[in-house]
């Protein structure tokens, strides 16, 4: 279970070491609330037993925590949840279609390559994509924001062009919703993603050759050197 913080200055990378003394209520108390639904039954004992378990959990095998710039819209949400529910509708429709048809879909495995740089976006993409039916998340590579997904049916001509699109829309309304402005625009824009301290990550300009200093002529003859030099004298 990754926790989740709200970031306001830029931190160094986080050892195992390091993560082990972290507290991450919020996973605690996820896994205590799963511990407690999986005994089907309220009592002191289960919620105790829970909240050892994530303490145990969180501590054994931390996780680095995911880091939020960003605020929340409402209004964005609701948008986000309602084309959800509108995508799911379509997906669940097209599967039926293909359950009581005669034709053989054609799967594939397709590579996403995301637009933004956060495992937080990475994540609710990635979860927002793999709960429509059709469509499987098989991988997601966090160090370059990268998806792989199984699709069941790619016959149509476009398909594939189609879905990464789909997947790309899916993240916009994401950011949209839970987004910084830097990241915002960062994403409208296609410049570079921000960083954590909230600029645009440009790196400097390199200095350009005819500002260097001129190197010294080498000599036009270059100097005898004593033929004795290296060997051994008598």
């Amino acid at each position: 279970m990754t926790d989740l913080r709200m970031a306001t200055a830029p931190r160094g990378p986080e050892t195992p070491r390091r993560r082990r003394r972290v507290l991450q209520p919020r996973a605690v108390a996820t896994i205590a609330l799963a511990w407690v639904l999986l005994w089907d039954r309220l009592s002191w004992g289960n919620v105790v037993n829970g909240v050892l378990v994530g303490l145990l959990v969180t501590y054994a095998f931390p996780l680095p925590s995911i880091e939020f710039h960003g605020r929340l819209r409402p209004h964005r949400v609701l948008l986000l949840i309602g084309q959800f529910l509108v995508d799911l509708v379509g997906a669940s429709w097209q599967v039926m279609r293909l359950a009581f048809g005669r034709r053989s879909p054609r799967n594939a495995v397709i590579e996403v390559q995301l637009r933004s740089r956060s495992d937080f976006y990475l994540t609710l993409t990635a979860e927002l994509v793999a709960l429509l039916p059709g469509s499987v998340v098989i991988d997601a590579r966090r160090s370059t924001s990268v998806l792989y997904l199984h699709l069941l049916d790619v016959e149509r001509e476009g398909a594939i062009e189609a879905q990464r699109a789909h997947v790309l829309a899916v993240e916009r309304r994401v950011v949209r919703a839970l987004g910084s402005r830097q990241e915002i625009a960062a994403l409208e824009t296609d410049g570079p993603w921000p960083t954590a301290s909230g600029d645009t990550g440009d790196a400097p300009d390199a200095p350009d050759a005819s500002d260097a200093p001129d190197a010294p002529d080498a000599p036009e003859h270059p100097e005898p050197t004593d033929p004795t030099d290296g060997k051994d004298r008598p």
